[in-house]
């Protein structure tokens, strides 16, 4: 497992920063601080739509330090991001690693939930970086996968058979990503795209009411239109009539009744999306929950018709039922998962 040291400043909207400490997957701070030769030095950046976060990785010693988490509303764009994060930390790393909430398939990246455009070649004539490398989000999540132990996740309902192969991963936040670490007898590999953009359907009458509302609204209704943030306040809207101006204030709410019912209804349509990836990628090895939303709500997944909805593929529900599922509870999987990208790929 990759050893990391993770000091990390939260810089909320129009706040000062502060700076928590802790350990897990990431380590903690003993001999991370070894090695202090920016050289081999790589800038890691998980950029979301929302929040990014950055660190320094250093594979001489699998460290990682000086870790940030930055409200993205705060940037008009991604250079003015990292600029103010070279400026908090004085450093100089020799190469950059960036998993982006994008497709990437050019050196040319287009965000499609914020408004930024920017390119590797940019990046390295802006920093003056030997290289740079940059990934899908969740491509950098599914690389983190073999390297969380029982620490960094919470089962979600049991499973009749735990074993070794291939580990598939999805999580809502302000999109829906899709992935999965392949492993073969000879060879593991990230396989990832853009399967949040899968189309929905209903498994009764009442989902396909509320299947057909998203359809009215957005013309197609794709995971993501649901399994999101955004996707979320559509549901409690199209369910309840009620608007509400953050998905914190439907998952911090469960005791309210028309909150209660749109988690349930939320986590059965991610039951069904867990349970499609399952099938499709022939994850025996389990099947993760990441993203913003799930990791603050163990309770309620755990409660709700998840994993019934998950095993429910009737004439293959022996088949679900021996794979097991997980929420990834681990703080950073990106900049774990971009640390493992480098030590398997560019070092």
């Amino acid at each position: 497992m990759l050893c990391h040291t993770h000091w990390v400043p939260i810089l909320p909207v129009s706040a000062a920063s502060q700076t928590i400490a802790f350990s897990g997957v990431l380590g903690n701070a003993a001999g991370a601080m070894a090695t202090t030769d920016a050289q081999d030095s790589w800038l890691i950046a998980d950029i979301g739509a929302t929040s990014s976060r950055c660190g320094i990785y250093f594979p001489h010693d699998k460290a990682t330090r000086d870790v940030r988490i930055f409200r993205n509303d705060n940037y008009s764009d991604l250079m003015g991001l990292l600029s103010a994060y070279f400026g908090d930390i004085k450093a100089a790393p020799a190469n950059c690693a960036l998993a982006v909430a994008a497709a990437v398939d050019s050196d040319d990246i287009r965000m499609v939930n914020r408004d930024w455009a920017f390119s590797g070649a940019e990046i390295r004539a802006r920093f003056r970086l030997e290289q740079v490398k940059i990934i899908n989000d969740f491509h950098a999540v599914a690389c983190a996968l073999p390297a969380l132990q029982d620490e960094d996740r919470a089962q979600i309902g049991q499973a009749t058979a735990y074993r070794s192969g291939t580990i598939a991963v999805l999580g809502p936040g302000s999109g829906l990503g899709m992935a999965a670490w392949i492993r073969t007898e000879t060879n593991t590999a990230a396989m990832f795209g853009e399967g949040g953009h899968i189309t929905v359907a209903g498994r009764d009458a009442a989902e396909d009411r509320i299947v057909g509302a998203f359809r009215e609204r957005f013309g197609h209704c794709s995971a993501e239109r649901i399994l999101s943030g955004p996707g979320l306040l559509t549901l409690h809207r199209i369910m309840h009539g009620i608007d509400v101006a953050a998905s914190e204030e439907i998952t911090l709410n469960s005791g309210d009744q028309y909150c209660a019912a749109t988690l349930e209804q939320f986590f059965r349509f991610l039951g069904s999306a867990a349970a499609e990836l399952a099938l499709i990628t022939g994850a025996y090895g389990g099947v993760y929950i990441a993203g913003g939303i799930v990791p603050a709500c163990i309770d309620e997944i755990r409660a709700s018709g998840f994993r019934s909805r998950f095993e429910a593929k009737n004439r293959y529900s022996d088949y679900m039922q021996a794979i097991p599922t997980w929420v990834i509870t681990a703080p950073e999987p990106g900049l774990i998962g971009l640390a493992a990208y480098i030590e398997k790929y560019a070092v």
